[in-house]
């Protein structure tokens, strides 16, 4: 049992190491020598657990999505208890994934572009961001009575969207992190909770 738990320490500071050096660069340009020296690991170590370096930045990232995962589904229990309304509902929701966003930008921006081309990864991104949206869209759902239309799957759909694409391009995930910082952040989140619960209110024209 000891030597379980120091390999699994081992592993740990692996994946620790190689986070660290994601986030301070901004990508995933590192070597597997730079893991070892930063998580005082062997690179024999690295490679009794990894194939490769890619085998290791996609255990990296399965470690993110599951904490993300975790923290997603503690938010939206603590939302749905709290939320009474739409309007309330809309601005706790775009706070607090704002905020979860936020705290995790500098790890998912290189995750996210390695995604671009690299499908294994890509497919896990898309699961834990499809589970966020199903909840975020059943939520919303509970305050149908407020909605202006009848096509509730359709707006619940585009206001988690809404929502998530401009919270992605501030803090610059995806394709364009040029685009980033563009703006006030508390003020851009205020208005997009306005946004979301006056475009769900919106009457047909």
């Amino acid at each position: 049992m000891p030597q379980q738990g120091r390999s699994r320490a081992s592993y740990e500071r692996m994946l620790t190491a190689a986070e660290k050096l994601m986030v301070k660069r901004g990508n995933d340009d590192f070597t597997l020598t730079e893991v070892a020296k930063a998580g005082k690991v062997s690179i024999g170590s690295i490679y009794l657990r990894f194939d490769s370096k890619d085998d290791l930045i996609r255990a990296v990232h399965g470690r993110v999505l599951t904490q993300i995962g975790e923290e997603q589904d503690a938010m939206m229990k603590g939302i749905g208890e709290k939320a009474t309304g739409l309007d309330e509902f809309a601005r706790l929701f775009v706070e607090s994934y704002a905020e979860l966003l936020k705290r995790y930008s500098p790890v998912l921006r290189p995750i996210m572009f390695r995604a671009i081309y690299d499908e294994s990864i890509s497919s896990l991104g898309r699961s834990s961001a499809e589970n966020l949206t199903r909840e975020a869209e059943a939520q919303m759902l509970r305050y149908a009575d407020e909605f202006g239309r009848p096509d509730h799957a359709r707006l619940v759909g585009n206001a988690f969207r809404m929502i998530y694409y401009t919270l992605a391009r501030f803090l610059g995930l995806g394709s364009s992190p040029e685009a980033a910082n563009q703006g006030n952040w508390d003020e851009l989140t205020e208005d997009l909770a306005i946004m979301c619960a006056a475009f769900l209110r919106a009457p047909a024209r």
